[in-house]
């Protein structure tokens, strides 16, 4: 038997290797699991396993991201819930200074699956506009505060980007897609061609909300850049979905794409099609996941119950 408690925490993309459980030793998951570990007590019968909600890339950061925590065998939290997360932060602090933090714990039924009960994420992506084409040109060999504020934590991109086109195409994507052309494509897959056709039902995405509104600076007020935020909202996204969505958000905000180059991505799902048409992918950097929303009434008593 374990205890299972729904972690929500925040960490900068930009400190970790990685965000789930890979090679490196030193990504978001690693690092919680050995804070929790060591807080809990050094008992060697002791386990934790955590798992995301949401898995992001590297260099993605998290405002609210969810992880389910298990600890074997049961160990009660609640009774000195906020001693032990004071405890799990400071660990923290210490390893990774301002790396992460654990925002909150709650206890959750076994029936209650981090991934399937979620209602709806949301994501923002932040656009760094420079205000002219010197800033641009010369923000890569600046000593500015304001590039080194933002070069982790945002898209810098050149002047003569146009909110209102970039919401138009933003428009198109609102709604039931089969997002496949939006899909990770790697050099593997190109090679291997195991991707094909892909029309399954795991690459149809209802996107509720894709909206351009006013940034501001991450940390350093300055007059250099003009801020951007795109929010996107929904239930769930295939791998670089939102990164692929925002380049070409982008570059028709830019004129430099069609809206019938973006209807042709939506109505002809390849995975292939960003490759072959040569479009960049967005940064990881200006991409936040800003929150993962359930139902409340679902953690003690889940409707499905998963019997994972």
């Amino acid at each position: 038997m374990c205890s299972r408690y729904l972690l929500r925490i925040s960490y900068d993309g930009s400190r970790f290797a990685e965000m789930a459980k890979g090679n490196t030793g030193c990504g978001v998951l690693h690092q919680l699991e050995n804070v929790i570990l060591y807080t809990l007590g050094k008992d060697s019968d002791m386990k934790v396993v955590c798992s995301p909600s949401s898995r992001t890339d590297k260099g993605v950061h998290a405002l609210n991201n969810a992880i389910l925590m298990k600890v074997y065998p049961k160990y009660d939290i609640n009774p000195n819930k906020t001693e032990f997360l004071n405890k799990f932060n400071s660990i923290i602090d210490i390893v990774s200074p301002n790396g992460m933090k654990i925002i909150d714990c709650t206890e959750v039924s076994p029936g209650f699956c981090e991934r399937r009960h979620v209602s709806y994420r949301i994501y923002t992506y932040r656009l760094a506009i420079a205000k002219d084409y010197d800033i641009y040109k010369g923000y890569k060999e600046s000593t500015s505060l304001a590039y080194m504020s933002e070069k982790n934590y945002a898209w810098i991109l050149p002047p003569g980007f146009d909110t209102g086109k970039a919401q138009e195409a933003c428009n198109m994507f609102i709604g039931l897609h089969n997002m496949a052309s939006f899909f990770k494509h790697s050099k593997y897959t190109r090679q291997k061609e195991i991707i094909k056709n892909i029309s399954s039902k795991s690459t149809w995405k209802y996107i509720y909300l894709l909206q351009v509104g006013a940034g501001k600076a991450k940390s350093f007020e300055n007059d250099l850049f003009d801020y951007v935020n795109v929010s996107i909202v929904s239930r769930s996204f295939i791998r670089q979905q939102i990164r692929k969505m925002i380049s070409v958000i982008t570059l028709y905000g830019y004129g430099r794409m069609e809206k019938s180059t973006i209807k042709y991505l939506l109505e002809r799902p390849e995975p292939s099609n960003f490759f072959n048409m040569n479009i960049p992918v967005a940064p990881p950097q200006g991409l936040f996941l800003t929150d993962v929303v359930y139902d409340p009434s679902l953690y003690m008593e889940p409707i499905p119950y998963y019997n994972d």
